[in-house]
């Protein structure tokens, strides 16, 4: 362990999808029992932070999420996100005359092949925007692509359940207004965006993709009657309560059309990594440890950012190192780290959190704890979070760090699931396990506590204007609470505002020089 002389640990708590709202209905985190948040909020200095839009260098009105979340606030800045350096791309024109969007079509045409775009087919704005499609599109017939298809990945949770059929809807109207685009497939995202190694289920969106699917959506759903058109599909999935998340991956086209094959080339326009990439090494032929992939040999793959180092693309917008993060800073001095969340956050807390890069920091220890495969966090509300609790004591209790960075899930996690009882259970377990903490960090060793949300989600269930359950974040504030012996019933206030601000804060009060990056 680094020598220095701050011993007393620093302890930053990040509750995924924990916002505040003063709208009490259908609001977990307000309806849970959760006595010792509740003590701390009167008892010790806290305020209210921006998680979203310009606050952490998304468009203003969209909804803040875990990436942009963590990577604000690691960063200690805001800094613009993919989805703003594209949007202002397309509106400049500039877009349009990318050289490695160029090059790729100008390869599909060459090998006289078919393009594919693929994506996640939602204006949720997290991870894809529906607007980027339309422009891929447009260039697409620009660049004289006879055969374009269409494979959508359908939402569900950054938007509304059941909204699938809007946005099919005005895909379609935007292609036969514009001549251009066939829809050749459906995927529910949970098949084809997991991120957890789940490969059975990327598998069903693979072999749709590649035309190896031995099941149809006929058979999964035992319906011999229902035409394989979108409206179809998705009214046969909504009878059997199979919401826009969970619709089993299928081609709706003739039997070996609109298939990825030799030649052809495949544009991806999701902008966020973490949930495309098992998808995408499958389609670059890379293995895995459950089913046979294949080499399609394809003239080209375009996609709008880097995937992984791993992950050899045609990247439209490459990403700009960010300089002197915190765990970056705390390392420079010395200070020794200990970074931890369950699998559904373990990016969060390693690379977005410092940055968008893999890296492990001098003194730094990484810990993974396995999330339950489970179809729904509703199942298992309290997640993984005791075996998190329990090995951040043992760390402290035997091989303690200067600075601890935790991720609990459960609010985030299961909040999408709509499920608003489960939720509330999420943050009365939450509520335990903080205290576990606190008796050990504040009481015993004399540290400092941080507790604070990436975004805001679990306040928010139900959405009274669609009477469905809201499965997507929101745009709330989300708290701040700095704990500290000492500052009990303390009248001291807080001028943070925003999650760039949690940082500098904390390296203020490690006595810390905070780096230029990151002043306002």
């Amino acid at each position: 362990m680094a020598s220095n002389c701050f011993k007393k640990p620093v302890v930053l708590v990040v509750l995924d999808g924990f916002g505040h709202s003063n709208e009490h209905s259908y609001n977990a985190v307000y309806a849970a029992n959760k006595p010792n948040i509740d003590k701390w909020l009167r008892q010790y200095p806290n305020t209210l932070l921006h998680a979203s839009g310009q606050y952490v260098g998304l468009l203003p009105g969209c909804i803040g999420n875990s990436e942009v979340g963590h990577f604000t606030i690691g960063c200690g800045r805001v800094i613009k996100q993919p989805l703003v350096v594209i949007s202002e791309a397309i509106n400049d024109g500039c877009f349009f005359e990318n050289k490695v969007l160029l090059e790729g079509l100008e390869k599909v045409k060459n090998a006289t092949g078919s393009l594919h775009i693929i994506g996640l087919l939602s204006d949720g704005c997290v991870h894809s925007d529906i607007e980027h499609l339309y422009a891929f599109l447009l260039e697409a017939k620009e660049q004289g692509i006879k055969n374009v298809y269409i494979h959508a990945f359908l939402d569900g949770r950054d938007v509304g359940p059941k909204t699938a059929g809007k946005y099919l809807t005005d895909l379609n109207n935007f292609m036969k207004k514009n001549n251009i685009g066939v829809l050749a497939s459906i995927h529910g995202r949970f098949y084809a965006m997991d991120r957890d190694k789940n490969w059975d289920r990327t598998e069903k969106t693979y072999k749709v993709l590649v035309g190896d699917a031995e099941n149809s959506f006929n058979s999964v759903f035992n319906d011999k009657n229902i035409d394989l058109n979108w409206e179809s599909i998705l009214n046969s999935s909504y009878a059997k309560n199979v919401t826009d998340e969970f619709i089993f991956p299928v081609n709706i086209l003739p039997e070996g059309q609109g298939v990825i094959k030799n030649g052809d080339g495949v544009i991806f326009f999701n902008f966020r990594p973490d949930r495309v990439k098992q998808i995408t090494k499958c389609l670059l032929g890379q293995k895995n440890d459950v089913f046979e992939v294949r080499n399609i040999g394809l003239s080209c793959f375009v996609t709008p950012v880097e995937y992984g180092k791993d992950l050899e693309t045609d990247v439209m917008f490459k990403h700009s190192d960010v300089h002197n993060t915190l765990k970056s800073i705390l390392a420079s001095n010395g200070k020794t780290i200990f970074s931890i969340a369950e699998t559904e956050k373990y990016a969060h807390v390693t690379y977005f959190f410092d940055g968008g890069v893999n890296i492990v920091h001098e003194g730094e220890e990484k810990v993974l704890i396995k999330s339950k495969i489970m179809q729904s966090y509703a199942f298992c509300p309290k997640m993984s979070a005791d075996k998190i609790t329990e090995a951040v004591i043992n760390s402290l209790n035997n091989d303690p760090k200067d600075f601890y960075l935790i991720n609990y899930a459960n609010a985030d996690m299961v909040g999408h699931s709509g499920d608003f009882v489960a939720t509330v259970k999420a943050i009365e377990y939450l509520d335990k396990e903080l205290k576990k903490l606190y008796d050990l960090v504040i009481e015993k060793l004399d540290g400092v506590m941080y507790i604070t949300a990436d975004h805001g989600k679990a306040e928010k269930m139900f959405d009274v204007s669609t009477g469905q359950p809201c499965t997507a974040h929101t745009n709330n504030l989300v708290p701040f609470i700095f704990i500290k012996r000492g500052l009990e019933n303390s009248d001291l206030k807080l001028d943070l505002t925003e999650l760039a601000d949690i940082a500098p804060f904390i390296l203020q009060n490690m006595a810390i020089v905070v780096p230029k990056e990151m002043k306002k």
